[in-house]
């Protein structure tokens, strides 16, 4: 019988030597030159790539690594890029981890370089998750983007598509770490450059030479730094292009949690944001309930979907966490079994598990524990991430694109907003807007709080049903019952959606159900809408109107898990309507595109024809 893989990526084997350089015991290197690490960055790959003069005409830039190792090289260039950068100016800088660092080896190997305290404490403060994937760091302040894709950076690269405008290829030494420099990956580098896209190596072993040269990279030696005698420079063919001019603008229409994620992405990026919602108040959006459980869905195999729903939750529970407590209680979530297969899942996943434990632990002979999960408060959550918006309290009644705007009209024909790109995020009126190939599924969700006899509990449960302390009384829920998305009515709350919901609550914790005060019971209800593959849609999209045109979006049906999903989904999205690279995997990007049930019928019918 095989052992099957671990679903964590490998921790290093790292020790420091007498001088306090951190050296990899695996690949018997150092991270950095013993001459001087900082000033190796700052001459072999800064240098090397013609920084700062290639980003400063540019609205944004984007750097790719192999190996972030300490994270040196991105200090520096972040360092170099606070001094020289222009206002509104967008660095994101790409880089792959095989073996990613504990924050506290870090933060040793950056005590070096004093003159980096600042930078170092900041990256510190938000070192990536040890997990499998892809995750996302902005510091909005500087411009400065860093996305992080752990896992062999072979099969790292070959899921992306970006174009790097420069390259920085610092893995261990070719002659101890083969797999950093194999032709495979070299082809992987190629392809993601853009034209004229320069590359820098402190190697310049005669494999690493000819293997770029192999992939048509026009590659020339120059003076070393320290003890090396030189380095190598590389440039991709092509004239390097300048990068187009973000948007100034973006209409985003809907307030739930959807539409309030778009609009922290893109006003993160300085792009002026005009929300419109005619329903301010969330008379039936579920993104108005008084709370909403922050928890992962994790899968025991290694699919797109279990890859999408982990960095969504890094993402939004790493967002949360900054925003405090007022918006975000973590309270721990309890993932508790509701029958055997429940029970048979968890185990796996504890024995065996996907995040680390700082994140994720055993609860003896009952599941898992969701360290860093907890309850969202909507009504300010959604206030936050839409302060820099400018409200619209209207309703939508036609759309059109006229003069590169697209113009929201009121019932009288009449434009009162426009913007250069518009996301549709309304949630059960996306089908109104936007050209879908399937339709879109409605799900009555009510929720209950009520008063319970002795102790409320100090995390929350969940296992299908869920239950969480909120004040003094106890939020459990919900239900999710199928509700035709053309009525104009809302569902109701019901005393059987109360008995609905104990009874659900009761399969996965009898002894707090049975404490209920049922009759003290009140709630809420509304519509959420879903896909029929269960996935949200998310990306480029046609509008309904004949007049079509450029910078068009749909950010929506997230079911269930809105506040978990909704910011690693507009990030997609605010990242392709500004040009710039997203951070989800192309199968990914697929699973989520608007048009994928067309696209999957097209493909069936090509595989049918051989």
């Amino acid at each position: 019988m095989t052992t099957p893989a671990s679903r964590l990526p490998p921790e290093p084997d790292i020790s420091f030597d007498d001088r306090g350089l951190i050296l990899g015991e695996a690949f018997q290197d150092s991270y950095f030159s013993r001459d001087d690490g900082l000033e190796e960055t700052r001459k072999v790959f800064l240098e090397g790539c013609g920084l700062p003069e290639a980003w400063q005409s540019q609205s944004h830039f984007t750097i790719a690594e192999l190996g972030f190792g300490t994270g040196l090289n991105v200090l520096a260039t972040w360092d170099l890029w606070r001094k020289t950068r222009q206002p509104g100016q967008i660095l994101h800088f790409i880089t792959t981890e095989a073996f990613l660092m504990a924050a506290d080896h870090a933060a040793k190997a950056h005590g070096h370089w004093p003159e980096l305290a600042d930078l170092s404490g900041r990256i510190l403060a938000r070192w990536p998750v040890r997990a499998f994937g892809n995750q996302r760091i902005w510091f909005e302040d500087d411009g400065f983007c860093l996305t992080i894709l752990i896992g062999p950076a072979l099969r790292s690269l070959q899921a992306m598509d970006f174009k790097a405008d420069a390259w920085f290829l610092d893995g261990f030494a070719p002659s101890r770490n083969a797999d950093m420099w194999s032709p495979e990956l070299f082809k992987e580098v190629a392809r993601l450059c853009a034209p004229g896209a320069r590359l820098a190596t402190y190697s310049v072993a005669g494999a690493v030479r000819r293997g770029l040269e192999a992939c048509g990279f026009n590659v020339c030696r120059q003076p070393g730094f320290g003890s090396k005698r030189q380095r190598l420079e590389a440039v991709w063919p092509g004239k390097p292009e300048s990068a187009p001019a973000k948007p100034v603008s973006v209409m985003v229409i809907g307030g739930g949690i959807a539409g309030a994620a778009a609009c922290f992405a893109f006003a993160r990026r300085s792009v002026r944001v005009e929300l419109v919602d005619g329903d301010p108040c969330g008379q039936s959006k579920a993104s108005h309930n008084p709370a909403a459980l922050v928890m992962p869905r994790l899968d025991r195999g290694d699919t797109r979907e279990a890859r999408f729903f982990r960095a969504a939750y890094l993402c939004a529970t790493s967002l949360y966490t900054g925003l405090g407590g007022e918006i975000f209680a973590q309270m721990q979530v309890q993932e508790l079994p509701g029958d055997d297969r429940d029970r048979v899942r968890l185990e796996d996943l504890a024995q065996n598990p996907p995040l680390p434990p700082q994140l994720l632990s055993k609860i003896a002979d009952r599941g898992l524990l969701h360290r860093t999960g907890g309850l969202v408060y909507p009504d300010l959550l959604l206030s936050c991430l839409s302060q820099n918006a400018t409200r619209h309290p209207v309703t939508v009644a036609g759309l059109r694109y006229q003069s590169g705007l697209w113009q929201a009209l009121n019932e009288a024909g009449e434009v009162f907003a426009e913007a250069e790109v518009c996301v549709i995020a309304s949630g059960t009126q996306l089908d109104r807007f936007v050209k879908l190939d399937t339709e879109l599924e409605g799900r009555a969700g009510q929720i209950s709080l009520a008063q319970i006899e002795g102790p409320l509990p100090g995390t929350a449960l969940a296992g299908g049903p869920y239950a969480a302390s909120f004040h003094t009384k106890l939020l459990f829920g919900a239900t999710f019952d199928p509700w035709d998305l053309s009525r104009s009515d809302k569902p109701s709350v019901l005393a059987s959606g109360h008995q609905q919901n104990l009874d659900s609550l009761s399969s996965i914790a009898p002894e707090l159900s049975a404490r209920i005060d049922i009759a003290t019971a009140f709630g809420r209800s509304s519509v959420r809408v879903a896909a029929k593959d269960r996935l949200p849609i998310a990306g480029a999209a046609s509008p309904k109107t004949s007049q079509e045109g450029p910078g068009f979006f749909v950010l929506g049906a997230l079911g269930s898990r809105g506040f978990t999903t909704a910011h690693w989904l507009a990030e997609h999205v605010a990242s392709l309507a500004c040009g710039e690279p997203s951070p989800l995997e192309r199968d990914v990007a697929a699973a989520v595109a608007p048009m994928r049930f067309e696209q999957r019928r097209q493909r069936g019918q090509t595989l049918r024809q051989f």
